[in-house]
C-alpha cells in the first residue's frame, strides 16, 4: 500500500500493507531490512501479493508487525491471472 524510502546507507525502510486480521482487512504497518525490503518494493510496483510472519500486535488502533520472516511473493496468483 505504501512504502517509504530508506534513510540510511542500509537497504532498509517501513511500509504499510493490507492484511487480514480476524476474518477483516487491516493496514499493519512493519520495517524491513534488506531482501524483505526490496521484495516489497517489487511487490507495491507490480501490485503482486505477499506472504509473510512475525508478532501482530496492535497500539492505538495500528496493527504492527514485529520480527518479520518467511517474506515471498505470492508466486501462485501470478500464475492464476494467466
Amino acid at each position: 500500500m505504501q512504502i517509504q524510502p530508506p534513510t540510511t546507507t542500509e537497504v532498509r525502510g517501513k511500509i504499510t500493507l493490507f492484511g487480514t486480521v480476524k476474518n477483516q482487512v487491516c493496514k499493519i504497518q512493519t520495517e524491513l531490512i534488506g531482501r524483505d525490503y526490496i521484495l516489497a518494493i517489487k511487490a507495491y510496483q507490480e501490485r503482486i501479493p505477499i506472504f509473510c510472519t512475525g508478532n501482530l500486535i496492535k497500539v492505538n488502533d495500528v496493527f504492527i508487525l514485529q520480527d518479520s520472516c518467511n517474506f515471498t511473493l505470492d508466486a501462485t496468483w501470478q500464475n492464476s491471472s494467466k
